[in-house]
């Protein structure tokens, strides 16, 4: 009995040391298992993706990856022949036919890239919700060939915003088109930062308020890079229009600002006219002009070689550092004090020079060269000759039309100011070319102001190519056509316009008509 009892109790703890083990080698195929899938997913992450260049595969890949339903990517508004499909004669072009409900689904339009047909230069989404997920997708997705981004109506957030800002970082985008979307209407200056390679932006039917654009107008004083802005349908109104003009003070790279349908009156307008005129600098503008000019200061000296106590610099010799003269016949030779040796030097390798002055009998040989190549081409070479005349003066022509392109310096830095009252008074914005004020409610007293700024430039003197404002628009406002300034306004702006064309006057066309 005791040996049984003793057989029982072995086999019972040889039982309970398998069960220990077994659940041993269960936890550790577990944890194995885990480490497995974490390495898979490291793996399968969308971060971990090489991008191949073919834009579709990788937006699919990566939103396989990131577990998010594929969005139909097409191209943007390409017809039949464009696509170079086979047409049936007799078949209509002008419209296409499509599935049910295909204009409510969600997809991507693209524009493919020249060079590379697999890769995109555009993409423009519109009318369906877009999160943040979806814009990191995109953000590892985009080529470097990526310059335009369309968002309309897209229901963008702060989230979604914030993961544009990161894609742009990572892309050099020049335009973007966020129309329709008022939830970030308080947030769009977060466009504006260092890294802005912006050149175009669009923010229009965003219920902009006073309050909203009071961030995004000082981001706007200090950017580099947007040239044209485009505010329309919001409801900035004169306060936020005061805000703007403080904005365009010390900006000098915007070209083009639309600021139609904001509600805007004549205190908005007189705002706009006074930042086109001059500005008096106030206190911390002064202090910063002096800063400015400290470190300029500061920066050429550093940048000039450093001299000796007698004048002659450290990093030239002694016979270097004389004057005009001296250095002049050291350049030429040793000729005696009177210089003669290196005159008749200069007169044995210069035959056709007399008395530092360029003689014809130095070209005659050129010239019988040319008489004699004009000659053997004969009629042919003279009808070309002729054309190459004409074409090269009308090349001048449009040359000299071309306008300009200046870059303007910081107007901390403006040499042309003045002081008066112990106020220092600069020029004015004249960087800005075209502002659109239609469908506001402007009057004839806004009218007024605006004429006065236009005059103004008109009558200014400034640097060769730089005119200041050259188109305004002023459509469906509330002041009278045939008000004194708005006529006057009106011929001053068809003057200034870039592309106007005086009128001949009556002798000129009966000379014209007499000719023909």
């Amino acid at each position: 009995k005791q040996w049984y009892q003793r057989r029982v109790a072995i086999t019972a703890g040889m039982a309970k040391k398998k069960e220990k083990t077994a659940a041993k080698e269960e936890t550790v195929q577990a944890v194995e298992g885990e480490l497995d899938d974490e390495d898979v997913g490291d793996d399968n992450s969308p971060e971990a993706y090489s991008v191949t260049g073919d834009f579709a595969a990788d937006f699919n890949e990566i939103c396989k990856r990131s577990e998010l339903n594929a969005v139909t990517l097409k191209q943007r508004s390409l017809t039949p022949i464009n696509q170079g499909t086979e047409v049936a004669e007799g078949t209509p072009v002008t419209y296409v036919t499509k599935e049910k409900f295909e204009y409510l689904k969600p997809c991507i339009e693209v524009e493919p890239d020249e060079e590379i047909k697999s890769s995109i230069k555009s993409l423009y989404i519109k009318g369906w919700k877009v999160n943040a997920p979806l814009l990191n997708v995109l953000t590892l997705a985009a080529p470097q060939s990526l310059t335009t981004i369309s968002l309309w109506r897209c229901g963008l957030d702060k989230d979604s915003l914030e993961a544009l800002v990161n894609m742009l970082s990572k892309h050099v985008v020049t335009t973007l088109n966020l129309d329709g979307n008022p939830q970030c209407a308080g947030h769009f200056q977060l466009l504006l930062n260092e890294e802005c390679t912006l050149t175009s932006l669009s923010l229009r039917s965003n219920k902009i308020t006073c309050n909203d654009i009071i961030p995004f107008a000082e981001a706007l004083a200090n950017n580099k890079s947007i040239t044209s802005l485009s505010l329309h349908n919001n409801a900035v109104g004169d306060l936020g229009t005061m805000h703007i003009a403080k904005g365009l003070r010390m900006n000098r790279v915007l070209l083009t600002l639309n600021l139609s349908g904001n509600n805007i009156t004549d205190s908005g307008s007189k705002h706009m006219s006074d930042i086109l005129t001059s500005l008096t600098l106030t206190h911390e503008e002064i202090v910063a002009r002096r800063t400015l000019i400290s470190e300029n200061k500061t920066s050429l000296a550093s940048d000039e070689p450093p001299t000796t106590p007698g004048g002659r610099n450290k990093d030239r010799p002694g016979s270097n550092s004389r004057t005009g003269s001296h250095t002049a016949l050291d350049k030429k030779g040793k000729g005696g004090a009177s210089g003669k040796g290196s005159k008749k030097q200069e007169k044995a390798e210069k035959p056709g020079t007399k008395d530092g002055r360029k003689s014809d009998m130095g070209n005659k040989g050129k010239d019988d060269k040319r008489k004699a190549h004009s000659r053997a081409g004969g009629a042919d070479g003279k009808s070309k000759s002729k054309i190459k005349g004409t074409a090269g003066k009308k090349y001048q022509e449009e040359k000299e039309q071309e306008p300009d392109v200046v870059e303007f310096q910081n107007p901390l830095l403006e040499g042309n100011l003045s002081e008066t009252d112990g106020k220092i008074i600069v020029p004015g914005n004249y960087a800005l070319t075209c502002l659109n004020l239609n469908n506001n409610e402007i009057c004839d007293l806004g009218i007024s102001y605006l004429y006065k700024a236009i005059h103004f430039q008109d009558n200014r003197t400034m640097k060769r190519g730089i005119r200041g404002l050259l188109r305004l628009t002023l459509k469906n406002n509330k002041f009278d056509n045939e008000h004194r300034h708005a006529v006057e306004l009106a011929d001053l702006m068809v003057r200034r316009d870039p592309f106007y064309e005086q009128p001949l006057i009556e002798e000129d066309q009966s000379n014209i008509t007499a000719n023909t």
